[in-house]
Order: structure tokens, then C-alpha cells, then sequence
């Protein structure tokens, strides 16, 4: 067999496969197999956002709790201060009158922002558990369209396995410089080559002169400037 036409019994066989595994590729079933994946990726995404913004929240409460203890404290120790030793002057009662409102007012805006935390975290938590029922729920429907994808793609995986090997027996024909320069072009475009066809390209259906024509029909081989296959008599 020519070599040219053994490339292209070749590439008969090796697109038929092709036409079948893009076929399985392409299946609603499938579709919804990887829409569904990518729910639950999304939802255990967004979780640990949440989780680590509660986390967060809780770290920045603590650190108010904490604020908070030290400005009553501070309070409290200018109560006991006034007690035991009383200003003296004006200007010592309105220092320590001062003192006492801005120890207050921390307290207020620590407070107002500890209402704040709580009542987010709250609603974090609320968020999370609707995203971890979200995500179940997507699991579940996942598994089934898996089952069912499995069962559907069986008979059409057998039949891709079958036509695969139809386009093994044929590939140890072909030329390996041929099959070679196959490989790489079939990575960019298929089918890989093309026929030359009243003096053009048949896949992209780009003319050509006719000194390269010529060279094509003497038994060379030409990459399509237009499309990248190769063009074969």
C-alpha cells in the first residue's frame, strides 16, 4: 500500500475513534456529571470561606472580650481611686471626670462591635449549614448521575476500545516519519491531513499553486499554510 494511503486508512480509523470518544465526552449525562461536580466544588469552596471567617470573627471577639475586661478594669480602678482619695482641685475632678468618660465611651464601641460580631457569626453559621445541605443534596444527585453515566457510557467506552484497536492494527503501516508529523499536527487540528482536491487544500478548501500542487501529486508533502494539515494526493 502507497504510504500516503496507508496514513489515510490510518487517519479513517484513528477519527472514527475520535468521533466516538468526543461523543461520550459530549453526553448530557455528562454534562450534568461535571455541572454537578462543579456545584459541590464551588459549595466546599464557599464553606471554607465561611469557616474561616467565623474562625476569624471568633479570634477578633476574644480580643474584644478581652478589651473589654481591661477598660472596666481601669474603671474600676478610677472608682476606687475617687473613693480613697478624692480630687482636691476643678481641674483634677474634670481630668479624672475626663478619664472616666473615655474609659466609658471605649467600653460603648467595644460593645457596639462585640453586637456586631455576634450577630454575624450568626449568620455565617446560618449560611454554612444552608451551604452543607446544598452540597449534600448536590452529592446525592452527583452519585446518581454517575450511576447512570457509568451504565450509559459502557456499551459506548467497548465500542470506543474496539474502533481504538481497529486504528492500532493499521498504524504499524504507516511510514513513522508520516505517523510522526500526524501526531503533532493532530494536536492542533483534526483530521490531520487532507486530500489535495482540483489543486487545494480539501480541509480548509485554501488554493494553491501549482508548483506546490505539482510537488504534492510527485509524492511530497505539504503543510497547508491556511489550516496546518497536511495535504496528501
Amino acid at each position: 500500500m502507497d504510504k500516503f494511503e496507508a496514513l489515510w486508512a490510518y487517519q479513517a480509523e484513528d477519527m472514527k475513534a475520535e468521533a466516538i470518544a468526543n461523543a461520550i465526552k459530549g453526553s448530557p449525562t455528562r454534562q450534568k456529571l461535571e455541572k454537578a461536580r462543579d456545584f459541590i466544588l464551588d459549595r466546599q469552596k464557599m464553606y471554607k470561606q465561611i469557616e474561616d471567617e467565623v474562625v476569624s470573627m471568633a479570634d477578633r471577639k476574644d480580643i474584644i472580650s478581652q478589651a473589654v475586661e481591661h477598660s472596666q478594669a481601669q474603671l474600676a480602678a478610677l472608682k476606687q481611686q475617687f473613693e480613697l482619695n478624692p480630687p482636691q482641685s476643678s481641674e483634677a475632678i474634670k481630668a479624672m471626670l475626663t478619664e472616666v468618660g473615655r474609659c466609658r465611651d471605649t467600653i460603648r464601641q467595644y460593645e457596639v462591635e462585640l453586637n456586631r460580631i455576634v450577630k454575624e457569626s450568626a449568620n455565617q453559621e446560618k449560611l454554612q449549614r444552608s451551604v452543607r445541605m446544598e452540597a449534600a443534596k448536590a452529592k446525592q444527585s452527583f452519585d446518581a448521575l454517575k450511576a447512570e453515566y457509568d451504565e450509559e457510557s459502557k456499551s459506548r467506552k467497548a465500542e470506543l476500545d474496539e474502533q481504538r484497536a481497529r486504528a492500532k492494527e493499521l498504524e504499524g503501516s504507516v511510514d513513522p516519519g508520516l505517523l510522526s508529523e500526524y501526531l503533532a499536527i493532530r494536536k492542533h487540528v483534526t483530521p490531520p491531513v487532507s486530500r489535495l482536491t482540483h489543486n487545494q487544500c480539501s480541509g480548509c478548501n485554501t488554493g494553491l499553486p501549482s508548483a506546490v500542487a505539482s510537488r504534492i501529486k510527485a509524492g511530497a508533502y505539504v503543510e497547508c499554510e491556511t489550516c496546518g494539515r497536511m495535504i496528501i494526493p
